[in-house]
């Protein structure tokens, strides 16, 4: 069994990534050059067994169609908190060029120019669409919200995994001023 993280970036995927660690899974995180690579990605999910943040966001159908029977966990938080973070997070980057093109293919427009109101149309828009389709089988996906207080105990019933004797991992928690 493969398992995907594909809630959007800020959401909790490093937690999840770490989660996955924890379970002894080969894990497989970010990516960002893998985005317009699909065939490469396919070749590097072969080998792992859990994945997260990008390139898996985008390829969730893909990945399903290829890995049958694989569970899929969308990480989420509140939009305006959501927003914040992401804000927070790219106020501090200097984004590469390899970047800069995947955020206008992922969000559509360039990236510099990009508002909130879009920034929180597309987080909602693929948050919905993934519970959208998975709608009919619920028991391939798992919607958390670490900050509302989801953990080990969902996630591991989820995932057929006892619960670690250690404290939830909590990473790459953001530093706001």
């Amino acid at each position: 069994m493969k398992v995907f993280g594909v809630g959007w970036a800020k959401t909790g995927t490093t937690t999840l990534g770490e989660c996955f660690k924890v379970f002894g899974y080969r894990n497989f995180g970010y990516r960002l050059s893998l985005l317009n690579k699909p065939g490469l990605a396919m070749r590097v999910a072969e080998k792992n067994d859990s994945f997260e943040d990008w390139p898996w966001v985008l390829f969730y159908k893909d990945m399903d169609e290829a890995f049958p029977g694989s569970k899929f966990v969308l990480t989420t938080r509140a939009s305006t908190r959501w927003l914040k973070s992401y804000r927070n997070a790219t106020s501090k980057q200097r984004p590469t060029r390899e970047q800069l093109a995947a955020r206008k293919k992922v969000y559509g427009v360039p990236f510099e120019r990009i508002t909130d109101t879009q920034l929180v149309a597309r987080y909602e828009r693929h948050n919905d669409e993934v519970i959208r389709y998975f709608s009919d089988r619920t028991g391939d996906l798992l919607v958390v919200n670490w900050e509302a207080g989801d953990g080990w105990e969902r996630l591991c019933a989820f995932l057929g995994q006892p619960v670690p004797d250690k404290p939830f991992p909590h990473a790459n928690k953001g530093t706001y001023t």
